[in-house]
């Protein structure tokens, strides 16, 4: 229900310890920094740090080994605090990497090995059949031969039309899980283009025997098969020996990822530092008041830091915005900041909006069931975690409430009591009602305008503004005059000593800029000094005067709409249920059922766009800038 309280921490240390002094007190910091650079004087030729992509080179090093191999880890997680160096990050991860690429490489050439043993394996294993040495099948002088497999029904075909060609064809094994067999055809050099293209015909798959192989096929698969076993075993070991050196590493591994994380985390708070050229790093930021009071003890055992701290009116820069509301009211926080945020100096608005917010929406909106059915819509919004769930229940709560002074349940006045007014019954009084709810929420923006201009110490906006002292007296005596005149039938008192209540105010508030300089003459020279102004022209004043008038009196009726809004509820839900009369049997239930939540989405949201408006246009205007930039402390943007 305030503002939080800020105070300007600034730090500086050696270089050489920036990265333990981040690690110990940035990164959980509530410090909203502020450029150091610019804030320091220019003499200290201040420099920013450039951004150093080390530790993201190695933590990506690191995710993929633990990627890799499996290894479990929290990406998010972070080290506590500092326990190595980056270069020796490098060191120990370049040493973890070279044992495991030391280890894939060995896998990687074993695995080529294993891959051409097997494509031999597969040729001599159906060709250990051949009781014949290899390597003169290659120095045969006028035959040729050709070897691979064919389905059997292909390989009847190929019989039947090799008969005119000199060819031979051996049946050397049959496929036991396939159709295939495996055959080796042999034939004259002469004829060996032609013996091709039958076998491509019928869809022969040949197989090269290697030229290097010298011996019987029998022999050499047997040999292949030893050496793939050999293989796989020394394969397998070196798999054992990977597993080895996981279970070895893997927790130190999952602690340098942490680092790394960390150091990531501190790299990202640099770029909001600045250091210079005596090897001093400095930082300057916003901290609120409570947290400041936590820090300033370790800081001062510190004897390598210095740090200053300052208020917010004893420096240039405005303070970022830290509202501070209890569970029940900080909701309404969302409605303040789709207006903007207050500044440092102005009071917090939300109290005003959730009081506000909460019986206007209840006056327009006054009824038990609909109100009910937008209290458990609420209910789930924020059981599902979004922003307006709570404002939501709100809204259900204050429109139960209201329906049940007004005697309203979906629409229908004859079925509860009315404990207070029923609005169509009583249109004259709702509009009254209407009226005063108005003048007392525009008197209550003007005592937060008067509490704003005491907080600031502006005496212009306590005294002369057309929302100060001025005003309000302006607006009070004419309200309180005309309600009398209209009860009495007469003036409550002369014209001539009412006039001084309503002639003076406005004198004040036209010529306020010089009744201020001369009577508050240093507050003036200070604003002079930021922004010289022009003289206003009378003319000008006057039309201002118009426009006040105007905008009391215009403000004031307005409010007439927020009756309005509750006897046209009313009033629609009564056509709901005409026609709903109209029908016989279910379409009437139906009818009842769709219109109902129609007048629920449909006015629901026409009501809640009135509050805003209302609020927005009515009230902030009165009081409130919004103008405020938002605290974002260092443990949120990095």
């Amino acid at each position: 229900m305030s503002v939080e309280k800020m105070k300007l921490l600034s730090i500086t240390g050696k270089e050489e310890n920036i990265d333990g002094f981040i690690a110990e007190y940035l990164l959980d910091s509530g410090m909203q920094t502020e450029d150091a650079v610019k804030v320091y004087e220019k003499g200290w030729k201040l420099k920013k740090f450039d951004y150093d992509s080390t530790a993201k080179e190695l933590q990506k090093i690191c995710k993929d080994i633990l990627d890799k191999y499996k290894i479990k880890y929290d990406i998010s997680q972070e080290a506590d605090y500092i326990q190595k160096n980056l270069d020796d990050i490098k060191t120990e991860l370049n040493n973890i990497k070279s044992s495991f690429d030391k280890l894939e490489n060995e896998i990687l050439e074993k695995n080529t090995m294993i891959d051409e043993l097997n494509k031999r394996a597969v040729v001599l294993e159906n060709a250990k059949n051949l009781n014949i040495d290899l390597k003169a099948l290659y120095n045969m002088e006028y035959l040729r031969f050709r070897y691979g497999r064919i389905s059997k029904s292909n390989l009847d075909k190929l019989e039947k039309n090799l008969g005119n060609l000199n060819a031979i064809i051996l049946n050397i094994s049959e496929e036991e899980e396939s159709d295939n067999v495996w055959i080796m055809c042999i034939i004259t050099k002469e004829s060996g283009a032609k013996l091709d293209s039958y076998l491509n015909v019928f869809k022969f798959e040949r197989f090269w025997i290697p030229k290097e192989l010298d011996g019987n096929p029998k022999d050499m698969w047997s040999e292949c098969e030893s050496e793939l076993q050999k293989l796989n075993f020394e394969t397998e070991n070196i798999r054992d020996e990977i597993t080895r050196i996981i279970n070895r590493d893997e927790e130190e591994l999952v602690n340098l990822y942490a680092q790394l994380n960390l150091y990531i985390k501190i790299n990202n708070v640099k770029k909001y530092m600045a250091y210079d050229e005596n090897g001093l790093f400095y930082i300057i930021g916003w901290v609120p008041a409570k947290e400041l009071n936590r820090v300033l003890p370790k800081l001062s055992k510190d004897k390598d830091l210095k740090y200053y701290v300052k208020n917010h009116d004893e420096v240039a820069s405005t303070p970022p915005t830290k509202l501070k509301n209890n569970r029940l009211i900080k909701p309404f926080e969302t409605i303040v900041k789709m207006y903007g945020l207050p500044n440092y100096t102005e009071s917090d608005p939300t109290l005003f909006v959730a009081i506000t917010a909460f019986l206007l929406f209840g006056f327009m909106f006054g009824d038990v069931g609909h109100g009910l059915i937008i209290f458990i819509i609420g209910f789930i919004m924020e059981r599902r975690k979004i922003t307006l769930g709570t404002v939501f229940k709100a809204g259900g709560l204050s429109s139960i409430i209201f329906g049940l002074l007004y005697g309203s349940i979906f629409g229908n006045e004859e079925i509860l009591p009315t404990l207070f007014v029923s609005p169509m019954k009583n249109i004259q009084t709702m509009l009254i009602y209407g009226i005063l709810i108005g003048v007392i929420l525009i008197i209550s923006a003007m005592i937060m305008n008067i509490k704003n201009g005491i907080k600031n110490k502006d005496k212009e906006k306590i005294l002369f503004d057309t929302n100060g002292l001025a005003g309000l007296v302006f607006y009070l005596t004419v309200l309180i005059a005309g309600v009398y005149f209209l009860v009495n039938g007469k003036m409550i008192v002369s014209m001539s000593f009412l006039s001084i209540f309503i002639v003076l105010p406005l004198v004040l508030i036209m010529f306020k800029d010089k009744i201020t300089d001369k009577l508050f003459r240093d507050k003036v020279k200070e604003k002079a000094s930021q922004n010289t102004k022009e003289n206003t022209s009378m003319i000008e004043r006057i039309f201002e005067i118009i426009e006040i008038l105007l905008s009391f009196a215009s403000n004031t009726i307005s409010f007439v709409r927020i009756a309005a809004f509750a006897i046209n509820h009313v009033g629609l839900c009564m056509a709901i249920y005409i026609l709903a009369d109209m029908v016989s049997g279910s379409g009437s239930i139906i009818i009842t059922i769709i219109g109902n939540a129609i007048v629920i989405v449909l006015e629901g949201l026409i009501v809640g766009i009135q509050v805003l408006r209302l609020e927005y246009y009515e009230l902030f205007s009165r009081f409130y800038t919004g103008d405020g930039k938002e605290y974002k402390p260092l443990r949120e943007k990095i």
